[in-house]
């Protein structure tokens, strides 16, 4: 009996210890909230118009994947990012690359924060890149306001 006791009282804590370990790693990880209100392609994927909530999911480590998932549920991607500084903090906010229609995830900034997370051009988007400049033509960036 009094075995039966200590176990029970070693795995409530083991679960206990385990649950609050939890809880901490998920909320140091960092995330913003925004509508996105054009489709946009991430690296092969193209993600529909709507609200997105966008986490480091690995925020300790120089090379952090980031992941854009649609508040419904139902879209969702990761992407390998590159670290890229500005002068000062500014505004949490997401980047796009803009070729006529065409939306291409570029970077994501937290708030106060100056280093943020650049994305790397798909073979689209490098596509377009080579169409344009051959029509002497250039890309547009669109910057949108997110929030925590």
């Amino acid at each position: 009996m009094k075995k039966q006791l200590y176990t029970i009282m070693a795995i409530t804590l083991l679960v206990g210890i385990m649950s609050v370990s939890g809880r901490a790693q998920n909320s140091a990880a960092p995330h913003l909230t925004t509508n996105i209100p054009f489709e946009f392609s991430v690296g092969n994927k193209t993600m529909p118009a709507g609200e997105y909530t966008v986490s480091c999911i690995n925020p300790a480590s120089d090379l952090k994947v980031l992941r854009l998932r649609a508040r419904d549920g139902h879209e969702s991607v990761m992407l390998r990012t590159n670290s890229v500084s500005r002068n000062a903090p500014g505004d949490a906010k997401l980047v796009f690359n803009r070729y006529g229609n065409q939306y291409f995830f570029a970077q994501a900034w937290f708030q106060a924060d100056s280093t943020g997370m650049q994305a790397s051009k798909s073979r689209s988007e490098k596509q377009i890149v080579r169409e344009l400049a051959a029509n002497k033509l250039s890309r547009e960036v669109v910057a949108i306001k997110a929030r925590r």
